[in-house]
């Protein structure tokens, strides 16, 4: 019998993983027959167009879709997506959304001490490891000296790190973030993700994220997953972008290719 609060962890060679997973809202079908897989400490980017299917996917991921229908299968860490709680779900994968929208009316610390809630207990509420997690995580994104602050009063890119860091103090083994740098001036979306990858490489954290700067991937390195019209157009290595024509069948625009200046590998640009 499954633990409510701790589910199994089988052996598996993928942490996540989807099969010929399709999704309808009412009768329109947004996406068709996906797969992919990712295997622990992986750096997966999604691209594509808009209306791609992109963000529908990680809410699917995410079982933040209030109605419609599926077919196909998810698996994290070994077991079917469906077979969690929200809790036990909570435990295994956070979320990091767009930094534009509804602002939570929370101090950062606050904030993300709200992100503890899979291990806290309902009795006794945080306990001093918790506590420390918050801490932790706070420092790592740099926040530490602006854990009183009131999210509404931060700039984009300062709020971007403060969910962040809430994602982290969650202590979850997979993140899935929808556009972090979509809001966010050249700086702050480098200073992103330079700490993104800083914390897949240290960390050993496995990243799923959405970004339509393609070169962020080829950057990164990793894995990529390209979407278009609710369909897989590719996955592979981040470096088959540059090739057979990937990104021009997907977005339906020509891309010159250059070197980069500094000797930074290959860089893509809308012609």
């Amino acid at each position: 019998m499954t633990n409510q609060n701790n589910p199994p962890k089988p052996n598996q060679e993928y942490i996540l993983e989807t099969k010929h997973f399709s999704f309808w809202v009412d009768r329109v079908q947004i996406l068709n027959d996906i797969s992919f897989a990712v295997k622990r400490g992986d750096f997966l980017s999604i691209v594509g167009p808009n209306g791609a299917g992109k963000s529908t996917l990680i809410k699917c991921l995410l079982r933040l879709h209030q109605r419609g229908r599926s077919t196909g299968s998810v698996t994290v860490e070994g077991l079917n997506l469906n077979s969690y709680t929200q809790k036990q779900l909570a435990k295994v994968v956070s979320y990091v959304p767009q930094a534009g929208g509804w602002i939570p009316p929370f101090t950062v610390r606050d904030f993300a001490k709200l992100s503890r809630f899979p291990h806290a207990s309902t009795v006794s509420g945080l306990s001093p490891s918790d506590e420390l997690a918050v801490d932790q995580a706070l420092e790592t994104v740099g926040l530490t000296n602006m854990a009183k602050r009131s999210l509404k009063t931060m700039s984009g890119g300062e709020r971007q790190k403060a969910y962040l860091a809430a994602a982290l103090a969650q202590g979850s083994d997979i993140m899935l973030l929808d556009e972090p740098a979509a809001s966010l001036d050249p700086r702050h979306a480098s200073d992103l993700a330079t700490l993104l990858t800083k914390l897949n490489q240290e960390t050993n954290l496995t990243v799923i994220m959405i970004t339509h700067d393609l070169n962020h991937p080829l950057k990164t390195g990793g894995l990529a997953l390209v979407l278009a019209g609710g369909e897989r157009r590719y996955f592979g290595p981040a470096s088959g972008l540059l090739e057979n024509g990937v990104l021009e069948k997907a977005f339906q625009h020509e891309f010159l290719y250059l070197d980069h200046p500094y000797g930074q590998g290959r860089l893509v640009v809308a012609r």
